[in-house]
């Protein structure tokens, strides 16, 4: 049984894999995935916890909740090579992870990811596309203040806003705005801590691997990190580029058949 390890991007949590990492573990037909998520320090679980300002400084933590998960379900370390699955942030941190240990690592799967030594960071970070989104969040609260019309709730705009910038396929959908704001009730990533996870992004470069295999993915339609982002690191690791057509940034909530799909295509 093959151990896939999630980790989430810039603010975001294990929690926002939204199901799809129940869809991996549930499957009765091989190949069968043990699935372990992990939340960044700063975010989820370790929301208490200060973001560091580099990423190599984020791989502790993360080996930690691996390594505990593992041993909660009597499975010895030395014997578990992973894939290691990342998106956006998650990606950056799944190369340094396997930088670090390739011993443990199998594959790497990187959704979504981009380095400064390969991208610019306007392509990096679209920022035309998140002050679209967060025009279209305030003309639509206005149009309903107007008319009347009570958005879903709880109701948080930041939420309503994320979702429009990093989903293609459910940009306006009431009941996901409504699940990632519960959410950020329940708990968020302060912004302190997401300036430094901004930092650290922004500083990361992507290192040379040596008997890993990378994998990459990417969102034909990603308004916060350009395509060419990915087809960057694709030429750079001079592997194939996996695309999602039709598939915005969160490529797990837009495409979560096949993006699973890929997963279990790519271990054939």
């Amino acid at each position: 049984m093959t151990t896939i390890v999630l980790l989430r991007g810039l603010m975001r949590d294990s929690r926002h894999w939204y199901g799809f990492d129940e869809r991996l573990s549930q499957r009765t037909v091989p190949p069968l995935f043990n699935v372990i998520c992990v939340d960044l320090p700063g975010n989820g679980t370790l929301a208490g916890q200060k973001s560091p300002m580099a990423l190599q400084d984020y791989c502790a933590a993360v080996w930690q909740q691996i390594d505990a998960a593992l041993i909660a379900q009597h499975k010895p370390l030395e014997h578990s090579p992973l894939l290691l699955v990342g998106l956006s942030m998650g990606g950056m941190l799944v190369l340094t992870l396997a930088a670090q240990c390739p011993e443990r690592i199998k594959q790497v799967v990187l959704i979504n990811s981009s380095a400064a030594n390969l991208s610019p960071w306007y392509h990096r970070f679209q920022v035309v596309g998140l002050l679209a989104a967060v025009v279209k969040v305030l003309t639509n609260a206005i149009q309903n203040r107007v008319s009347g019309s009570q958005p879903p709730k709880p109701y948080h705009w930041l939420e309503a806003t994320v979702l429009r910038f990093t989903s293609q396929q459910l940009a306006i959908h009431p009941q996901v705005i409504t699940a990632w704001s519960k959410l950020r009730q329940q708990c968020h990533t302060s912004f302190g801590n997401g300036l430094r996870q901004l930092y650290a992004s922004a500083r990361f470069q992507c290192p040379k691997l040596t008997g890993v295999r990378v994998v990459v993915v990417v969102s034909n339609q990603d308004k916060l990190a350009h395509p060419k982002c990915s087809e960057q690191l694709a030429l750079f690791y001079r592997t194939q580029l996996h695309k999602l057509e039709d598939c915005g940034h969160d490529a797990s909530l837009d495409k979560a058949q096949q993006l699973q799909q890929l997963l279990i295509d790519t271990l054939v």
